[in-house]
């Protein structure tokens, strides 16, 4: 079994010091608002990552989407392959924008690609 210290000393020679973690533990499984570490120790999860605060870890509807989409299409860049997916998330979120001018929105995995457009 690897513990969390084995995998934070792989992770100090491994990984740039810039690369912050809030949690002295290593995530193994997590159903729900519940997270294991590689130890075998449970957690409420707090502080989750994008989106599983809002649905819970392996919520069994986004499961279902992600299988859905898989089985149509895994990975397309938007600025390369352009889908209808994308243009349908966008005019969503426009609608929800307050105010009455007409309203555009970009899509981003990790807000690096904002300074590519610089």
């Amino acid at each position: 079994m690897t513990s969390n210290i084995e995998l934070h000393q792989r992770r100090v020679a491994a990984v740039p010091r810039g690369v912050a973690n809030s949690l002295p533990i290593y995530a193994e499984r997590a159903t729900n608002a519940e997270l294991w570490d590689v130890e075998g120790r449970r957690y409420v999860d707090f502080a989750s990552g994008i989106a599983v605060l809002n649905t819970g870890h392996r919520h069994p509807a986004v499961v279902k989407a992600i299988g859905a989409q898989l089985e149509r299409l895994m990975h397309a860049c938007f600025q390369i392959t352009p889908y209808a997916n994308y243009i349908e998330l966008a005019e969503k979120l426009n609608a929800l924008a307050p105010g009455p001018t007409p309203k555009k929105a970009m899509l981003f995995s990790t807000g690096a690609e904002r300074w590519k457009m610089r």
